[in-house]
């Protein structure tokens, strides 16, 4: 037994042993593999690029296929990745072929990439998908990143401002808060709703533009005639501007920094009177008792240098099916005016994932912004403007001086310091998108987003302010909410039979937007509260109150139904059909639906062998389209119905009860506004593609135009014959007319290893016509033509100068000529109806108008090695500009009440006249401003580190060639601002009364930028 026993150790001995030895040889066999592993993986290296003449392609997508091993070229077009023998390499470019190349036993790959005319930079998005740029039968432009403006950009469409032809972008002054510019495409085609394009960021139609910042933005497509915006219906008249956000690409993790600082500084100074020239006019006159011993100009005291700043970080990345892209962007812009300024915050997450063989595909989308503002202060402007610069600043004790009894004429920098005007908003966005191909060339996609608006908006004037008399502290808060929902559902059906290639587009849309807000205002409390307890305020010394409050809420809900069909033959005959139909809670019970169609095809002639063998043209093809389009923004959501109102209080009971009574009267037949247009184009590349061009050419009708028409109290109006209860009624009546001319071109200029050269020039002419202001229901008086247009604060008796008069365009002048003065200084009329002249009672004519003649655009890019530099001219030709500034400060009658301009003394204007509206202050505003321009260098021997390194130097606003004598040639009016100074849209004062400059002076600063970029 103890043998046998020896003998089973033993075994057992043994067995361990053997397993001992097994494990050994396994972990050996395991380091022998893994040193074979590591000795099989290496770093391969290279350039790639491009095919068409040599260049090198920064940013091409280097990924190891099946894995998520990936890279990214830099600026000079190298690369390295790890990689091992037997793997794939895929090398990915915007624009280019992909390639897929096998990997052996190489430390070394250089790759040419070949142009693709079919990627995405030959791709235009177009509304509920994308076309082939060679298939698009539309008018429509295309601005990539790589093209945007340099420079301070607090509003992203300033990013293409001057690119496109026919697009008019006009941000007049350097005021931070109100950075929305007033957007023109082809013309003004409404009088009373809103004429600005349609904005669609990433497929969300009217989603917030200030949602995006500019850094994020890939592309911006621009879809200018109807047979292109028609898919869009009833919100697309004034043409669609389509916004794409930045993506990630496959490949390693990419890390993106940009930052800038910059120095805006005011230009273009109105010449006022110094001190010194004051006190010279107060003693060549006589004046005496207005010399108050100081010397203080008041502009420079409200105004400052501003030092902006901007940080922006992005990570992007991802592997074969999924990409993701994060960034985080902070501006800090101060104003040029003191005490004002803007901030924003924009956070922004795409993400991108791709399953079951590439035929599921989910986005999600979400982006969220923050701005915080301190409004200017216009009335400290205007007071700048017009305060006695002999006046001091501070009394003895230290105090703001503020002379009594000169009502609106209040010590500037004591309103910039004491009142308080400010606003906070909060913007998110969430586009969640799903699409699934069922089976070959049958797609169904679902769109749903959601987009949240806050506002919170304070304002106070505390009891020490002595501005105008103001002896208690006053206060007000505003709020409001807005909340945007949407959801779309799509069906695409592709495909190609033989020569024939064809797709089909269903869909279905529902957007429902609510609107609520509420204000709040008092006087009379505790400085200390500031606008934070309205409810202590006591209006009245009696114990009465007299706060204000008042709340609101709208709803609207828009239906659509879509369909399209796009159809080519060969690649050569192309034809594309958009239809939809809309519903719209905005209008009318007889009206709220309507049909929205249009056609388009192409020729694409560079296809026929008779253009093909001629050698001439490297791209030509002929476009034709007509579409009917429909606005209805900017229209209140109840404008259709009956609305009652507060109107008063009245005594009963031993008590007020407040009164209710109607403030709206109704129309069941109100729709939206229907444009028509016709757009022939051709598209052409010459010199093997180096120059590339497109002409446009088209007429656009617009019926129905809204507009508020009179109506005698208890009289029948409509088709109804429905009884007034007010004095207006809100109708469709009018009609317009664009009809004009684009044209741009693109040069390749030079183009060699080291050097390059591309320019780009744009060209619009536009001619704008009032055809009809009358209809059967509602007439028109032609003997008692429709003024408009205001000169803003302190001008309330002057003439408006703006005619809406059948025969002549949206804009035009309309006053008195002066043909000269007489002994006392009085103006000389000409007098139109009897053939002399006369001294008052002037008779009125056309003097011009606000629209140009023509609008341009001049871009050259220039490339030396690692050096770059670029420039930009915009301009406008023809247009007229009403000059309020020397309406009212160039009459030497103010003097010596204020300040004047030094132009005034020399007006022929006698003491005793009055300001007055006349061809005099009608002025030449044609210009050409140097817009934008950049100088950079790309910093070598930084791959080691760094993907790519950069600097520049770049500026906004260097000059202005120009004749007008005001602040500056472009002006924009219709801002509504309240006596607190909050901002809103006023669509028929931006609409009828362009090219009138108001006294509210805002300066435009010149901006210098030094910036960095990184790729980590």
């Amino acid at each position: 037994m103890m043998k046998q026993t020896y003998l089973q150790r033993s075994s057992l001995g043994q067995k361990s042993k053997l397993r001992h030895g097994f494990a050994g040889c396994l972990g050996l066999l395991m380091i022998l593999l893994s040193m074979t592993t590591w000795a099989q993986q290496r770093i391969l290296s290279g350039k790639v690029t491009s095919a068409e003449d040599g260049s090198d392609l920064p940013g091409v997508s280097v990924l190891v296929v099946g894995t998520s091993n990936g890279t990214q070229t830099a600026a000079d077009g190298t690369y390295k990745i790890s990689v091992t023998s037997g793997s794939k390499v895929r090398f990915t470019s915007v624009g280019m072929i992909s390639q897929e190349i096998d990997i052996t036993n190489q430390t070394t790959l250089n790759v040419i990439l070949q142009p693709n005319s079919q990627a995405l930079s030959e791709v235009v998005v177009v509304g509920y998908g994308t076309q082939r740029k060679a298939d698009v039968t539309g008018a429509t432009a295309t601005v990539t990143a790589k093209d945007f403006n340099a420079g301070v950009l607090n509003n992203p469409l300033q990013a293409v401002q001057g690119k496109v032809s026919g697009l008019v972008i006009s941000a007049p002054n350097s005021d931070p808060t109100n950075n929305r510019p007033t957007i023109r495409l082809r013309g003004t085609s409404s009088l009373s709703a809103n004429s600005e394009p349609l904005i669609v960021i990433d497929g969300v139609a009217g989603a917030p533009l200030n949602s995006v910042a500019p850094e994020d933005i890939q592309s911006v497509d621009v879809l200018k005639d109807a047979s292109a915006a028609a898919i869009y219906g009833s919100r697309g008249a004034n043409g669609v501007i389509i916004v794409t956000t930045k993506k990630g690409t496959a490949g390693r993790t990419s890390v993106e920094y940009s930052g800038y600082i910059s120095m805006g500084k005011e230009v273009r100074r109105p010449g006022f009177l110094t001190p010194d020239e004051f006190r010279a006019k107060l003693v060549e006159q006589n004046v005496t008792g207005q010399d108050y011993g100081s010397s203080t100009n008041w502009i420079d005291q409200v105004t400052q240098t501003s030092w902006t700043q901007n940080h922006s970080v992005a990570v992007s990345g991802g592997a074969e099916k999924f990409s993701y892209r994060g960034s985080l962007i902070y501006l800090d812009q101060p104003g040029i005016v003191k005490n004002s300024g803007f901030n924003r915050i924009n956070a922004r997450l795409n993400l991108v994932q791709k399953a079951l063989n590439d035929r599921l595909e989910l986005q999600l989308l979400l982006s969220h912004q923050t701005n915080n503002k301190k409004f200017v202060d216009y009335g400290a402007l205007r007071s700048a403007v017009r305060f006695n610069p002999t006046q001091p600043i501070y009394n003895a004790d230290g105090t703001f001086n503020q002379p009594q009894g000169q009502f609106e004429v209040e010590n500037p920098l004591a309103r910039l310091v004491q009142l308080t005007n400010q606003g906070k908003e909060r913007q998110t966005l969430l586009n969640a998108k799903a699409s699934y191909e069922i089976v070959k060339g049958l797609k169904v996609g679902v769109n749903a987003s959601q987009s949240t608006f806050d506002y919170l908006y304070g304002f106070f004037i505390p009891s020490y302010f002595r501005g105008s008399g103001n002896s208690i502290s006053r206060g007000r808060r505003e709020t409001q909410e807005v909340l945007d929902r949407l959801i779309e559902s799509t069906i695409n059906y592709t495909n190609t039979i033989d020569k024939h290639n064809f797709s089909v587009l269903l869909g279905h849309t529902y957007q429902k937007v609510s609107n609520e807000g509420f204000g709040a205002e008092n006087s009379n409390f505790p400085d200390a509260f500031g606008y934070n307890n309205l409810g202590a305020g006591n209006s009245n010394a009696d114990g009465s109150t007299n706060r204000q409050v008042n709340s609101y809420k709208s709803e609207a809900i828009l239906v659509g139904l879509i369909g399209r069909i796009n159809y080519s033959y060969n690649e050569k005959y192309l034809l594309t059909a958009n239809i939809r139909r809309d519903g719209s809670s905005r209008f009318g019970v007889n009206n709220r639906w309507g049909w929205f169609p249009s056609v388009s095809a192409g020729w694409r002639l560079i296809e026929e062998d008779f253009i093909k063998s001629g050698n001439v043209f490297s791209d030509l093809k002929l476009r034709a389209g007509y579409g009917v389009t429909g606005n209805q923004d900017g229209i209140a959501d109840y404008a259709a119905r009956m609305l009652y109102g507060s109107q008063g209080s009245y005594f009963t009971n031993g008590g007020f009860q407040t009164a209710y009574f109607y403030s709206q009267n109704a129309n069941p037949d109100l729709k939206w506004e229907t444009s028509a247009m016709t757009n022939i184009g051709v598209d052409f590349g010459l010199m093997k593609g180096r120059l590339t061009g497109s002409v446009e050419v088209y007429y656009k009708d617009t019926r129905d135009l809204l507009f508020n028409y009179p109506v005698a109290i208890g009289s029948k109006y409509g088709s109804q014959q429905l009884t007034a209860v007010t004095n207006n009624v809100l109708a469709n009546v009018g009609r317009v007319s664009n009809k004009g001319i684009e044209l741009s071109l693109d040069y390749q200029a030079i183009s060699t290893k080291d050097f390059e050269w591309r320019t780009s020039l744009n060209l619009a002419h536009n001619t704008n016509k009032i055809i009809s202001l009358s209809n059967g229901l509602f007439q028109y008086n032609t003997n008692n033509p429709i003024l408009y247009g205001g000169f803003g604060s302190g001008q309330g008796g002057i003439a408006s100068p703006i005619v809406l008069q059948e025969g002549y365009a949206i804009g035009t002048f309309y006053g008195p000529r002066v043909i000269g003065f007489n002994d006392k200084g009085e103006y000389i009329y000409q007098d139109f109806g009897g053939g002399g002249t006369q001294p008052a009672g002037a008779d009125r004519t056309y003097l011009g108008n606000a629209q140009p003649k023509l609008t341009f655009g001049w871009q050259n890019n220039f490339t030396y090695k690692n050096w770059d530099l670029s420039f930009f001219f915009r301009g406008s030709v023809g247009q007229k500009v009403a000059n309020g500034m020397y309406i009212y400060f160039a009459n030497p009658n103010r003097f010596p009440g204020e300040n004047l301009l030094k132009d005034a003394f020399s007006t022929g204007i006698g003491k005793g006249v009055s300001s007055a509206w006349s061809d005099l202050w009608l002025e030449n505003a044609s210009f050409v401003r140097l817009d934008n321009f950049r100088l950079g260098y790309r910093i070598p021997g930084m791959k080691k580190v760094l993907q790519n390194a950069q600097v520049y130097l770049s500026g906004q606003n260097i000059f202005v060639f120009t004749k007008y004598r005001g602040a500056d040639p472009e002006v924009r009016t219709g801002d509504s601002r309240s006596q607190y100074g909050s901002i809103s849209d006023d669509n028929r004062a931006v609409n009828l009364s362009p090219g009138v400059d108001p006294i509210s002076y805002y300066p435009r600063a010149r901006t210098l930028v030094a910036g960095i970029s990184l790729t980590f």
